[in-house]
C-alpha cells in the first residue's frame, strides 16, 4: 500500500493511504479532540458528533478528521481559529443535549474533559429537561438516558463491531433516541451483556453499574491479563482499587482487539470471593469420606482443619510416596487443568513423570477434546488456521458448535464475515442465534452427524466437484472413503437425519465450489461416543475439496477451555510426551536424558478412566490440580464413589470444589490473574501472563507447589523461574521451537510456529504470515493428509418406551464449566441464577408443564430438579441443559461411556425423562 505524506498542525507526517486523518495524527503522537470516533478494529467513522472537524488548506468547508483520508501534500489545521470556533460550538450544542443531573452524575466522563479541553459554555444552549432516572434494572449496566447526546457509538458497537443487534436509534428529528430490541429496556432485551457499548460510551449514558454510583472506587491501578475462561484468549485490561477488581475493560489483544464477552467483563469477581481458598487444609480425623455426601461451598471447609505449607506438603508427599514405594507408580495418577499457564502443566506432567513415577496423566481437555482426529489426518494437534482468517473464506462450514455462547467474541469475528459476504452452513440440532445468519442451516438430528457429511462429501464426489489435484498428490484413503459413502444417498441421509435431500445437496455444492471454506467444529460433535467418527467426517469432507493451506481454508477445532492447546502442547496426557512425542523408546530417551531419571513405559489412563480405575482400587492415589471432576465428570455417583475410595486425595485449587470434600489435603493456588506465566490460545497464539493482584492470603502458583511436593518424592529440579521452565518446554516441543521466554517479553504475544530459521534468543519478530497463518500448503506434517476409516458407532443410549427423551448437555453464555468460578461472579449469577431444563414447545405442552413449577429430570443414573421452560429451538424430543449450576448438576444424569479414539464421554445424548411434581 502506498504511502502519503501530509502535514498536520505544521508537523509533517507519513501514513499509508487512505488512512483518516485523525489516526494519521493520532500515529504521529498529535492529540486532535475527538468523541464518536473510535481507533478500534471494526469501527467505522460516524462523523456524527462533529467535534474533530478540522480545516484543511484550499478547502471551503471543514472536514471531519475521523471520515477524511489523508491525502498527498495535504495540509492540515485542527487548531485554526475556524475549526476551533466552530468545534467549541458543537460542543455547546452536544452539552444541551444532556440534563443537569446527568451532567453531574458523569462529571468525569470522557464528554465532560472534551467540553473543558475546548473551553466550551457547557450551558450556553441550555439544558434538557430531567425526564427520568437512570436504569438500573439490568445487574451489570446503567442505562442514563438524560446522558445521552445520540452520537450512534453504542449502536455501532453493538450493529458492527459485536453484531448482536440490539442497540438501535429510532425516531426522528429531536425525537431520536437509543432502542434496545425496538422499545424494550435493557434488562428485558436480548441484550448479551457484552459491555461494548458501555466501554465506548462518551458519556456515560451506558455504564457498567459498578461506575455508575454516588461514590465509585477510586481505582489504585490498572493492568493487562488474559482473560480465564474460553479459548479465544482475550486480553482484559483490569481496574483495582482496594485489592478488588472494580471493572474490567476489552485490550487491545491479538485475539480479542479490545472486545470482551459478558464474562470477560463481568466475571472476575471470584478474584477475591469470600470463598477463596487463602491457607492449606488437612482432613480431620472425624470427618470420613461418604460417597453419599454432596457438600458444596463453605460446608466443605468444615471437614478440614488449617496447616502450615510445611506440614501440608509432608502430608501431601507422605502420602503418594507410601503408595508409590509399596504399590509402584501406576497407583498414582495426576489430573490437571486447561485453566493453568504452560508453565504449571510442563511442571505438571514432569512431576507425574519423575516424581510420581506414573504414566496416568490427564486434565479436562479430555472432556472436549477435539483435536486428535485432526493430528490422526494431518500429523499436526493445532487449528490449520485462526478464527479470524474466515474474512478470506467464501463459504464456512460449522458443525457441532455454538460460538455466540461459547466463544462469544470469535462469534463476533465470524459473523462480521457473514455480514461481509461469507456464506455459512451450519449444522447444528439446535436452532441457535447464527442460525439466522446461516445461508444453509442444517438442523439435523442429534447424533446423525456421519450419515449427513457422508452424504455431502458423496455428493462433491459423485458430481466431480472435489479437486481431484489435491486428492491425487496430498491425500490417503480416498477410494475407501468412496467406498464407505457409497450408501449415504442425499435420500437415505435425509431420512437418518432429518434435513431435506435438496438442503444437503446444496450445502455440499457451495462449500465445494467455494475458492476458500473454513470449517469449524466444537463439542456438538466431539462429545459422543462416535465423535472421532463425527470428527473424521467433517476433515474428509473439507480434505476431498482440498478446502485447507490457503487464505481463508483450513481446519479449526473451537477448543474450549483457556489454556487447552498449550496444556496440550505441554504433555499434560497420557498419550504422548511433550509436543505431542510419541512414548516410544527414542523419545523417551530424550526427555530420560533431559531430566535425569527413568519415565513410565507405554500411555497411561485418561480421565474417565483412572475414576473407574478407583472404583476397582486399581488407582490409589491422586493428585488434582485445578479441576472438579465431582462437577465435570459423567455419572457424577460413580465420580464420586471412586474419589472416597481413594487411599490419598490431594487438591491444590482456589476454591474448595466439590472434588476437595473427598481430599486428605487441599493447597490453595493463585488464579491466573494473580501470577506470571504463558497460555495459549485456540489461534495458536502464546500469551504472556503478568500477575494483576498478588495472590490472596498463602496461596501460590501451581508450578512451585508441584514443585515442592516433588522435592519431598526425591525430584528436586523440575524448574526454578517461569523463564527456565518455558525456554526448557520450548527446547523440546517442535511447534514452540524458535520462541524464548525473552521474545515473548518483547513480543508479548507469538502465534506459533515461528520461522524455524529464528534462533531462541532472537527477539527481532521475523515472522512468515504464510507460514503461521493457514498452514500446509504444501505438504502436511505426516507427508499426506488421511483419511481413516470410520467404526459406524451410534449413540449408546437411545430414547425407549421408559425413558422417552433425549438428553443433551452444554454451556450458557454466562458461565463456564462447572461454574466454579462464574457463579461466584455476582452479575454473572445474577444474569443466570438457575439451572432449567429446556423442552421442546410442543413437548411441553403435551406434558402439562408449567415454568412456574419445578420438575424432575430423571436417567438411569440418577435423578435432579429444575425448572422448565419451553424453547421452540429445541427439536421434538430432545431436551438440554446447563453444566454449570451444582444444586442441579445435569451430570449426575450423563453416561459413563467413551469415544474409543479420544476417549471423551458421551454429553451429549442419553435417555431421559420428565416427571412432573
Amino acid at each position: 500500500m502506498s504511502v502519503v505524506t501530509a502535514v498536520i498542525d505544521g508537523i509533517s507526517i507519513s501514513a499509508k493511504k487512505g488512512t483518516s486523518v485523525l489516526r494519521a495524527a493520532q500515529a504521529a503522537g498529535l492529540n486532535l479532540p475527538y468523541l464518536c470516533a473510535c481507533e478500534r478494529e471494526g469501527y467505522k467513522p460516524i462523523a456524527a458528533c462533529r467535534t474533530c472537524l478540522v480545516e484543511v488548506g484550499g478547502r471551503d468547508e471543514l472536514v471531519p478528521a475521523c471520515r477524511q483520508p489523508v491525502e498527498h501534500d495535504m495540509v492540515v489545521y485542527s487548531e485554526s481559529e475556524r475549526a476551533v470556533q466552530t468545534r467549541r460550538v458543537v460542543v455547546e450544542l452536544l452539552s444541551s443535549e444532556m440534563s443537569a443531573e446527568a451532567v453531574h452524575r458523569h462529571s468525569e466522563s470522557r464528554f465532560q474533559k472534551l467540553i473543558s479541553r475546548v473551553e466550551a459554555d457547557a450551558t450556553r444552549f441550555g439544558r434538557r429537561a430531567d425526564t427520568a432516572e437512570p436504569d438500573r434494572r439490568h445487574p451489570g449496566i446503567v442505562v442514563d438516558s438524560d446522558a445521552c447526546i445520540r452520537c450512534g457509538l453504542c449502536r455501532s458497537a453493538c450493529q458492527d463491531v459485536q453484531v448482536n443487534s440490539v442497540i438501535a436509534l429510532a425516531g426522528h428529528g429531536d425525537g431520536i433516541h437509543v432502542t434496545f430490541d425496538t422499545g424494550k429496556t435493557m434488562a428485558e432485551s436480548n441484550c448479551v451483556t457484552c459491555g461494548e457499548c458501555a466501554q465506548v460510551c462518551p458519556t456515560g449514558a451506558i455504564k457498567q453499574a459498578a461506575l455508575a454510583t454516588d461514590t465509585p472506587a477510586k481505582i489504585d491501578h490498572s493492568s493487562e491479563t488474559v482473560c480465564p475462561f474460553c479459548s479465544v484468549g482475550c486480553r482484559v485490561n483490569l481496574n483495582i482499587a482496594n485489592d478488588r477488581v472494580v471493572y474490567a475493560e476489552g485490550a487491545d489483544g491479538p485475539a480479542n482487539h479490545g472486545r470482551l464477552c459478558v464474562k470477560g467483563r463481568f466475571g472476575f469477581d471470584y478474584l477475591r470471593h469470600p470463598d477463596r481458598l487463602t491457607v492449606p487444609l488437612i482432613r480431620r480425623d472425624d470427618a470420613p469420606k461418604d460417597p453419599s455426601h454432596n457438600l458444596h461451598g463453605a460446608d466443605i471447609l468444615k471437614l478440614f482443619r488449617p496447616a502450615t505449607w510445611d506440614e501440608a506438603l509432608d502430608r501431601a508427599a507422605t502420602g503418594f510416596r507410601e503408595l508409590r514405594d509399596s504399590l509402584g507408580g501406576d497407583s498414582l495418577a495426576v489430573l490437571g487443568s486447561a485453566k493453568g499457564s504452560n508453565e504449571d502443566a510442563y511442571i505438571l506432567q514432569k512431576a507425574a513423570r519423575t516424581a510420581f513415577r506414573t504414566a496416568h496423566i490427564d486434565h479436562c481437555t479430555r472432556l472436549c477434546s477435539s483435536v486428535p482426529p485432526l493430528a490422526e489426518a494431518t500429523g499436526f494437534s493445532a487449528v490449520t488456521i485462526p478464527i479470524e482468517q474466515i474474512a478470506f473464506a467464501d463459504v464456512a462450514l460449522m458443525v457441532g458448535s455454538n460460538p455466540d455462547v461459547n466463544h462469544p467474541v470469535g462469534a463476533s469475528v465470524i459473523k462480521n464475515a457473514v455480514r461481509h459476504g461469507t456464506k455459512l452452513i451450519l449444522v447444528d440440532p439446535y436452532q441457535q442465534s447464527l442460525s439466522r445468519l446461516a445461508t444453509h442451516y442444517l438442523q439435523l438430528s442429534p447424533g446423525t452427524d456421519v450419515a449427513l457429511l457422508s452424504a455431502m462429501t458423496r455428493v462433491v464426489t459423485s458430481e466431480g466437484l472435489y479437486d481431484a489435484d489435491f486428492v491425487r498428490q496430498r491425500l490417503e484413503g480416498f477410494d475407501e472413503l468412496l467406498e464407505r459413502i457409497e450408501p449415504y444417498t442425499p435420500d437415505v441421509a435425509a431420512a437418518v437425519c432429518g434435513v431435506s435431500a435438496e438442503t444437503i445437496v446444496q450445502a455440499a455444492r457451495l462449500f465445494a465450489k467455494a475458492s476458500a471454506a473454513m470449517c469449524f467444529w466444537g463439542m456438538g460433535a466431539s462429545q459422543h461416543v462416535h465423535g472421532a467418527d463425527n470428527i473424521r467426517a467433517v476433515i474428509a469432507f473439507a480434505l476431498v475439496c482440498g478446502q485447507v493451506g490457503r487464505p481463508g481454508a483450513g481446519l479449526h477445532p473451537l477448543r474450549g477451555q483457556n489454556n487447552v492447546q498449550g496444556s496440550c502442547d505441554a504433555g499434560l496426557g497420557p498419550s504422548y510426551l511433550p509436543g505431542y512425542r510419541p512414548i516410544v523408546e527414542e523419545q523417551r530417551a530424550l526427555f530420560e536424558g533431559l531430566w535425569g531419571t527413568s519415565l513410565p513405559e507405554g500411555p497411561g489412563l485418561s480421565t474417565i478412566e483412572i475414576m473407574n480405575a478407583a472404583r476397582a482400587r486399581r488407582v490409589k492415589g491422586l493428585y488434582v490440580v485445578g479441576g472438579n471432576p465431582s462437577m465435570a465428570n459423567p455419572d457424577l455417583a460413580a465420580t464420586r464413589e471412586a474419589l472416597a475410595k481413594l487411599d490419598h486425595l490431594v487438591v491444590q485449587d482456589i476454591f474448595p470444589t466439590e472434588t476437595a470434600a473427598f481430599a486428605d489435603v487441599i493447597l490453595p493456588a493463585a488464579a491466573l490473574a494473580e501470577r506470571s506465566g504463558t497460555v495459549t490460545n485456540t489461534d495458536r497464539i502464546v500469551q504472556l501472563v503478568e500477575p494483576v493482584l498478588p495472590p490472596p492470603g498463602q496461596a501460590r502458583e501451581d508450578w512451585t507447589i508441584t514443585s515442592s511436593i516433588a522435592e519431598r518424592l526425591g525430584v528436586s529440579s523440575l524448574g526454578h523461574t517461569h523463564e527456565s521452565i518455558f525456554d526448557e518446554m520450548a527446547s523440546v516441543v517442535p511447534v514452540l521451537n524458535g520462541l524464548s521466554w525473552s521474545k515473548l517479553k518483547a513480543e508479548r504475544h507469538v502465534r506459533y510456529p515461528i520461522h524455524p530459521a529464528e534462533a531462541m534468543t532472537d527477539v527481532s519478530s521475523g515472522f512468515d504470515a504464510g507460514l503461521q497463518d493457514s498452514l500446509f500448503a504444501e505438504a502436511f506434517p505426516c507427508g499426506k493428509a488421511r483419511i481413516s476409516p470410520l467404526h459406524g458407532l451410534q449413540p449408546i443410549e437411545p430414547p425407549d418406551a421408559e425413558f422417552p427423551l433425549i438428553l443433551v448437555t452444554g454451556r450458557v453464555r454466562e458461565h463456564w464449566h462447572t461454574g466454579s468460578m462464574t457463579r461466584r461472579a455476582d452479575v454473572l449469577d445474577a444474569l443466570a441464577p438457575e439451572a432449567l431444563v429446556h423442552v421442546n414447545s410442543a413437548d411441553f405442552d403435551r406434558l402439562g408443564l408449567s415454568a412456574e413449577q419445578m420438575v424432575s429430570v430423571e436417567t438411569r443414573r440418577g435423578v435432579i430438579s429444575a425448572r422448565p421452560v419451553a424453547d421452540e429451538k429445541l427439536q421434538a424430543g430432545v431436551i438440554w441443559m446447563a453444566m454449570s449450576f451444582v444444586e442441579s448438576a445435569v451430570n449426575e444424569l450423563t453416561i459413563n461411556k467413551l469415544d474409543n479414539y479420544t476417549r471423551v464421554p458421551e454429553y451429549k445424548f442419553c435417555s431421559a425423562r420428565i416427571v412432573s411434581a
